[in-house]
């Protein structure tokens, strides 16, 4: 669950970081050392987990399926807490399950982030290009909303 507004607003901005596969890390760790250099903030690391077809729940109990999600959440976050903690950048990171766009814009608008760091795809390029890229869709569902102030890179 995200934190509280009352606990995202702080001297400290909060930077959230959708963590996917493909995604390129060493890029996001760049981007994250150049930015630490110059201002505070914390990282809120965000794994968005698909729903399972409701045909799972015939073969698995629904604790089985948390679970299943628990951990394939912790999978996708391991390479970006192994770079930020060799950084020394203070994070959070958080497992949910929805649509990985509402997700990530929903995060976004709680923590008051001022900004969302999305890693380069290594998808193939013609998909993105048919289906939008990850941080093409964020963009315009942030942008459908006067209410936040949130870049998107």
């Amino acid at each position: 669950m995200p934190q509280s507004h009352s606990l995202a607003r702080n001297d400290m901005a909060n930077i959230l970081v959708p963590v996917h596969a493909g995604q390129d890390t060493q890029w996001v760790n760049r981007y994250l050392l150049k930015l630490h250099q110059q201002e505070r903030f914390r990282v809120h690391l965000l794994s968005v987990q698909p729903h399972y077809p409701g045909t799972v729940g015939l073969f698995f109990s629904q604790q089985e399926i948390s679970d299943f999600h628990r951990e394939d959440g912790e999978k996708a976050l391991a390479p970006m807490r192994r770079l930020l903690d060799s950084s020394g950048i203070s994070y959070n990171a958080h497992c949910v399950v929805g649509d990985t766009v509402e997700e990530i814009t929903k995060f976004a608008r709680e923590l008051y982030c001022p900004q969302i760091v999305i890693g380069r795809s290594k998808r193939n390029r013609l998909l993105d290009s048919i289906m939008g890229s990850l941080t093409q869709r964020v963009k315009a569902l942030m942008s459908s909303t006067s209410e936040s102030s949130c870049q998107v890179v």
